[in-house]
């Protein structure tokens, strides 16, 4: 079925060789050397209709509608029937972004093409916003071609699309299964498995797709975007610069390596890669994002809110927005919008240090050091809590959520703030008869399964909610599940099980700032200075020498560790940073007084710590050890 419909036909009188060679290259999946050995087939025989059809299927396949519809219209005039192509011409329509001209076209398929015209009709459906009539026209090509891998993958994109990842899933490894050589089916197995299971699961499928077809964009592209996320710089360098040679220059490859450039501080070289891209990611989240930091870095610091303030509108819950923005405000000198943007990122159990310690920042320079201290207390923590943030409503505005979500029953984020506001209110079984409704309702959905598990873990029942984010973290191992999940199975008293799953994640995800950060508090438990002096710094390398968190347990490892050389300059950042904080008081203080270098300057910082945490009994000790000499 689909691309390989035609291969069976005679050559017709062609150039045999160079149409045996196109038709087999493309069976094999090596579109580029296909196209090439159908034009020389046409080249000998224009007018082959046969090889002009083979040739449209190629260009369809490598996305180029314009070029496949005019080939196409060659073909009629060598005396093709208008209903061979019809489900062809849709395809190509629907290249062009015209989702209407594809379904028009699509209605006069005939067989064997039938199944190809109702995946083309479910994808012009997607594109029109009607999935409910899109999810018809996808049931129904696969009631047609069962074993037609391009069929199920548009299906595995359909279901990822609307959030159901297992089916998604179980779509793509059917399409691979039907045809293993199916690059598409191949780079969306690994897309999938990169959310599934981790980064370095994903490449092997963008290799596989590769080695079929070395030239195939997407697959370089993913495998590029994995290396980078992996830190595998030079690795996705190379990808990127492959890109530009297939294609004579891409705005991905381009935004690629303008985020390398960035990451590297070199904030020049960033903006000039960025503007070629030719604007393609200025209205999306990514580019605004990082147009945004070059901005800041580059102290464009208006233009940076501006263009942040922007997307915060669009998308509230975007929490590097947020925290850039606030940054920004910061710099500007607007406390007060710099913690009113904040506000929604660290009143959530799971915020970030850098958040709370900057809020923490903004407070006290407000002069509200009671409240700046307990953010600081937080951002001192080395694991956040996880588990959802509750929304506590006013009783009228909870009547009319309730109202809404009975209303409509189908609306998924209505139904989830409808949970949380429950479990603010303490009514904790109701809360999670509709979590385990919804979850009924969308079992290939993670955050149906996490939803289960918040309600749970929040009634108590961790030994559940680990169980919860378990199926979840078999759908998508996100760094949201997997946090909840070492939560969970902590506070179960399941802890070599919560190390095991700490560090897979970490291995999958070696430049996620918060698995790297519990996996080092993890060594500072064992005291294994080495191991956490290693990934700290690796942190502080990434991050800069603005995180007071990482500053401070950095150098108490180098402090435990017996080199105060390095320790102490650390603790004197970090205590610089985040003066209000006892614990880079206690640090610094410590440091001090067991190094011999200052060991009054020691004495008095330890007194400081010891009011700022009364309740600290560590704090306590070494205050009292210092006391005795």
């Amino acid at each position: 079925m689909g691309f390989v419909l035609l291969f069976a036909l005679a050559a017709c009188g062609s150039d045999g060789t160079a149409l045996e060679r196109g038709r087999a290259a493309f069976a094999a999946g090596d579109l580029r050397t296909a196209r090439v050995e159908l034009m020389n087939a046409l080249q000998a025989q224009p007018a082959d209709s046969e090889a002009r059809l083979i040739h449209a299927q190629i260009l369809l396949a490598l996305g180029d509608g314009i070029a496949a519809e005019s080939e196409l219209a060659r073909a009629r005039q060598t005396g093709i029937a208008a209903e061979r192509i019809r489900h062809l011409l849709a395809h190509a329509r629907l290249l062009q972004r015209d989702p209407e001209g594809a379904l028009a076209q699509s209605a006069g398929a005939v067989p064997p093409h039938l199944a190809y015209a109702a995946r083309i009709r479910g994808r012009a459906l997607m594109a029109l916003g009607n999935n409910e009539a899109a999810a018809a026209e996808f049931d129904r090509a696969i009631a047609l071609g069962p074993g037609d891998s391009d069929v199920w993958t548009d299906v595995a994109r359909f279901r990822r699309a609307g959030g159901d990842v297992g089916g998604a899933l179980q779509a793509a490894d059917r399409a691979v299964a039907a045809r293993p050589r199916n690059v598409e089916a191949l780079v969306l197995r690994g897309e999938l498995t990169r959310s599934q299971y981790g980064l370095i699961a994903a490449l092997p499928w963008f290799d596989r797709a590769l080695g079929v077809d070395a030239e195939h964009v997407t697959a370089r592209l993913e495998r590029a975007i994995t290396y980078g996320d992996l830190g595998r710089m030079t690795e996705m360098l190379a990808d990127a610069r492959e890109v530009h040679r297939i294609t004579g220059g891409h705005a991905t490859a381009y935004y690629l390596q303008s985020v390398l450039a960035a990451r590297a501080r070199n904030f020049a070289l960033a903006r000039s890669l960025y503007n070629r891209t030719g604007g393609a990611f200025d209205s999306t989240p990514a580019g605004m994002l990082l147009l945004s930091a070059i901005d800041f870095e580059t102290g464009n610091v208006e233009q940076a809110a501006g263009r942040l303030a922007g997307l915060v509108a669009r998308q509230p819950g975007n929490r590097k927005a947020r925290r850039l923005l606030a940054a920004a405000q910061w710099r500007m000198g607007d406390s007060t919008a710099a913690a009113l943007t904040l506000r929604a990122v660290v009143e959530r159990p799971d915020a970030d240090s850098y958040s709370l310690t900057l809020m923490g920042r903004i407070l006290a320079a407000q002069g509200d050091a009671a409240a700046a201290s307990r953010y600081l207390a937080r951002a001192a923590q080395p694991q956040p809590d996880a588990l959802t943030a509750l929304e506590a409503l006013p009783e009228g505005e909870f009547a009319a959520l309730r109202e809404a979500a009975v209303a409509h029953p189908g609306d998924g984020p209505l139904q989830v703030r409808l949970v949380s506001a429950l479990l603010a209110r303490g009514l904790g079984e109701e809360a999670l008869a509709r979590a385990r409704a919804i979850q009924a309702a969308n079992p290939g959905a993670p955050e149906a399964h996490m939803l289960v598990g918040d309600a749970l873990g929040i009634g108590g029942d961790f030994a559940g909610a680990a169980d919860q984010y378990r199926r979840a973290a078999n759908l998508a191992f996100s760094e949201a599940v997997a946090l909840r999940l070492i939560e969970a199975l902590q506070r179960s008293g399941q802890v070599e099980a919560a190390d095991q799953v700490l560090e897979l994640f970490a291995l999958q995800n070696p430049r996620n700032v918060p698995g790297q950060v519990l996996l080092a508090s993890r060594m500072m438990q064992r005291q294994d200075w080495a191991g956490a002096i290693t990934t700290y710094e690796s942190l502080r390398s990434r991050l800069g020498e603005n995180d007071a968190t990482i500053l401070n347990n950095l150098a108490w490892a180098y402090s435990e560790s017996g080199d105060f050389d390095a320790a102490l300059p650390l603790a004197r950042r970090a205590w610089a940073l985040n003066r209000n904080n006892p614990a880079t008081a206690d640090t610094l203080g410590w440091i001090l007084f067991k190094s011999g270098a200052d060991r009054a300057g020691g004495l008095a910082l330890l007194e400081r710590a010891a009011r700022g945490a009364p309740s600290d009994a560590e704090i306590r000790q070494r205050l009292e050890r210092a006391r005795r000499g």
